[in-house]
Formats: C-alpha cells, sequence, structure tokens
C-alpha cells in the first residue's frame, strides 16, 4: 500500500494518540506508579503527597482555563510543542527534586504542559473526523492515556528493583520520550484538513457534507453562557473527582490496604492500562450509535458499582477482574465527552468549548487528591472509595437527566425545522 494515498487525517491521529500518550499517560497517569516511592524518597506524609498531586492537577485547571484562547492566538501546532517542552522539563526537574517544594514546582509545571497537550490534541483529532466517526476517533486518541499506564506501570517498578532511586531514573526515562514526540509532532502535524484541501475523514459524498452543512444551524457559539455546556462541564467535574482514588492513589491502595507485593501492584496497573487502551474506541463507537449523554450514563454507573466493590475487596484475583473490567470504562468519559461538545459546538470554538469544560474537569482534579489524601490518613481507603463512589454516582444521575434535556432540545428544533419548511412551501 502506497503511504501517500492515505488520508493524512489518520496520521494526524496516530500523532495525536502519541500526545495523549505523553500528556496523560506518562505525564499524569504515570504518577499513580510513581508517588509511592517518591513519597517515600522525599519522606513526605499522605496529606502533603496529595498535595503534590494536587499541584500536577492545579497546573492542568491553569492551562484549561488559557489553552483556548492560546489555541485561538497561536494554532495548535505551536501549543502542542509549547505544552510537550514544558512536561519535559517538569519531568526533569521531579527526578531533581530533594524536598516537598521543588516536587510541587515540577508537577504544576507538568500539570499545565499535561492539560494543555491533551485539550489542544483531542481538538485537534475531532476536526479531521466527520460527527458519525468522531467518536471512535477519539476513542483511539484517548487510548494514549492506557498506553501509557502500561508503560510506566512496567518501567517504573523495574526500575526500583534496578535502583533505591529508581523513581528518579523513571522520571529521566519518561521525558527522554517525550522529546521523541515532541520530534514527531514538529514533523508530521497537520492543524487543518482545509490547508491541505481536504474533507474530514466519513464525508464521503456530497450530500452528507450538505448534511453536515445543515446541522451547524444546530452548533452552539456562545460557549461561556449555554446551560447545556456548563450542565456537561458539572459532570464532567464529578468524574474528574472520582477517578482520582483509582488514577491517582490504585498502586498505593494495592501495596498498603490489599497487602500485594510492589511488582504485582505494578503489574496489575500495567494490566489495568491494557484493558483500558480499547475503553475510549469500543464507548466512543457506541456513543455513535446511542448518543453521548445515554453512553455516559451507562459508564457512570458501571464506575460506581466498580468503585464500591474495589472498597469491599482484598482478594487479588477479584481486584484483578474488578480493575479489568474498570479500566474498560476508563477513557470512555472524556472521549464521550469530547466529542458531544465536539457535536453542538461551532467547530471554531470547539476548542474553547473543551477548555472550558476541562476547567470543571480540573477542578475535580485538584480537589479531590486533597480531600482522598486526607481521608486515606484519617480513615484509610475504604472511605475514599466511597465517597469517590457517591460522587460518581451523583454524575451518573446528571448524564441521565442531560440526556432527556437535549432529546426535547433536538425535537423542538425539528419541529421548528419543519413547521419552517411548510411555511416556505406554502
Amino acid at each position: 500500500m502506497n503511504i501517500s494515498n492515505i488520508h493524512r487525517g489518520w496520521i494526524v491521529l496516530a500523532v495525536t494518540l502519541l500526545n495523549v500518550f505523553a500528556s496523560l499517560g506518562l505525564a499524569r497517569f504515570s504518577f499513580a506508579v510513581i508517588l509511592p516511592f517518591m513519597r517515600d524518597g522525599l519522606n513526605i506524609s499522605f496529606t502533603q503527597a496529595g498535595l503534590v498531586a494536587s499541584a500536577m492537577f492545579f497546573g492542568y485547571l491553569a492551562s484549561a482555563f488559557f489553552t483556548g484562547k492560546f489555541i485561538h492566538r497561536y494554532k495548535e501546532k505551536k501549543v502542542i510543542i509549547a505544552s510537550m517542552i514544558m512536561i519535559m522539563a517538569g519531568m526533569l526537574l521531579s527526578a531533581r527534586a530533594e524536598q516537598f517544594w521543588l516536587a510541587y514546582l515540577s508537577c504544576l509545571i507538568m500539570g499545565a504542559g499535561s492539560g494543555a497537550g491533551n485539550i489542544t490534541s483531542l481538538g485537534l483529532a475531532g476536526k479531521w473526523f466527520s460527527p458519525s466517526h468522531r467518536g471512535k476517533a477519539l476513542g483511539i486518541t484517548n487510548s494514549g492515556s492506557g498506553l501509557g499506564m502500561v508503560f510506566s506501570g512496567l518501567v517504573i517498578p523495574l526500575a526500583m528493583m534496578l535502583h533505591t532511586e529508581g523513581w528518579r531514573i523513571g522520571w529521566g526515562i519518561l521525558a527522554f520520550c517525550v522529546v521523541m514526540i515532541l520530534l514527531l509532532n514538529i514533523l508530521f502535524l497537520e492543524e487543518d484538513p482545509k490547508k491541505l484541501n481536504l474533507k474530514p475523514i466519513g464525508i464521503g459524498t456530497e450530500q452528507k457534507s450538505k448534511q453536515l452543512h445543515r446541522n451547524t444551524r444546530l452548533m452552539i457559539e456562545d460557549v461561556y453562557r449555554n446551560k447545556y455546556i456548563l450542565l456537561i462541564g458539572m459532570v464532567y467535574l464529578t468524574w474528574g473527582f472520582s477517578y482520582l482514588i483509582f488514577s491517582t492513589f490504585f498502586v498505593d491502595f494495592l501495596m498498603i490496604e490489599a497487602n500485594i507485593e510492589m511488582h504485582l501492584a505494578g503489574r496489575l496497573f500495567a494490566i489495568a492500562g491494557i484493558s483500558s487502551i480499547v475503553s475510549g474506541f469500543i464507548w466512543g463507537s457506541i456513543s455513535d450509535r446511542i448518543g453521548r449523554m445515554f453512553t455516559l450514563f451507562l459508564i457512570y454507573i458501571i464506575q460506581t458499582i466498580l468503585l464500591l466493590a474495589f472498597a469491599l475487596t482484598s482478594s487479588y484475583y477479584l481486584l484483578l477482574i474488578e480493575t479489568i473490567i474498570y479500566a474498560m470504562t476508563l477513557w470512555a468519559v472524556p472521549t464521550v465527552i469530547v466529542a458531544a461538545i465536539s457535536d453542538i459546538t461551532v467547530p471554531v470554538k470547539t476548542p474553547l468549548a473543551i477548555g472550558y469544560i476541562t476547567l470543571f474537569f480540573g477542578i475535580g482534579q485538584w480537589v479531590s487528591p486533597v480531600i482522598t489524601g486526607s481521608i486515606v490518613e484519617s480513615s484509610g481507603y475504604t472511605m475514599a472509595f466511597y465517597l469517590s463512589s457517591a460522587v460518581c454516582f451523583i454524575g451518573g444521575i446528571g448524564c441521565f437527566f442531560l440526556h432527556l434535556a437535549l432529546n426535547r432540545q433536538r425535537r423542538s428544533h425539528l419541529t421548528g425545522v419543519l413547521r419552517e419548511a411548510s411555511n416556505n412551501e406554502g
């Protein structure tokens, strides 16, 4: 097969997958594996470890506020390159940290780069695919997070076996990976199919193109004042809070409360990463068929049940089953939420909308590790899992009501279109 015949959108999709691998998989989710060893190496408490984690999420939150504006001014490629440089710098600084405040600063920088890289890459992937293919495409892009979990779950425990401060070596290895991905962005990333006289993948006929044009009449321009985008942001906040117990403290939970050995805990985290790779693709494809919000409702309810199950389970094999099932829903939430936002906003405003809802997600991520770390230190992991499950359930209920409200809005719009067509014919 001649590579010149491949639609450029597939190459962009591959690069955005690697960007999410770097932004979330390495910069964000490797932290769950490194944190226990970093905490011991720096001799800090659980509460301080929670504050270090929250620094990463505060950086993510801050970048979410500015990323849409930076994209509008500098375009996606420059923003992604800058974000990769920040991630690399944060990793190298973290590797050199000797005390709490330097670790806090390094994670703040890393979090800012992580948020900018992730938001920009997801918006860019959505631009290269039509609405009917967007869920699948974003699912593929989000699989980068799972790949990062696999990589860090295998590399960091191995580094710890080789050296007492292997977590520092681990940060260095991750930084090298980010440099390689930075070079790929410089060489292969393209910002807009229109610049290459291409259409997004999935728009193959004139009829589909016209249908897409008609659908733009439904799309939102005033991002910050629309109630549906606000409510989607609130739902995203609940997930940002609830999934932190898994993504940040899960390896610590396995070793301390479930009494699982270090290499088995790392292996379980890697298995979670492997299982999560398909999560965005599966649920993104489902959402293309049955609707975004109803799909999210199903995902939230499944995660609610599994977070409760973690709190009540001590058997390694039961934990393995629960971890695999939970991981197979893990990246479904950002995949479907970004697809939903891309569906209902004017394309030029989509990065702003993604950045806006990511603010809510970032608030959930920022608050959660501080609260969770304090609960773990005072009451153990069981209460932390109960709280996360309850918050996730609230988010699920919100998804269900959003599903009903958006369906009513679509029916109302369709009625108006039909009435307008009837009047024109008359």
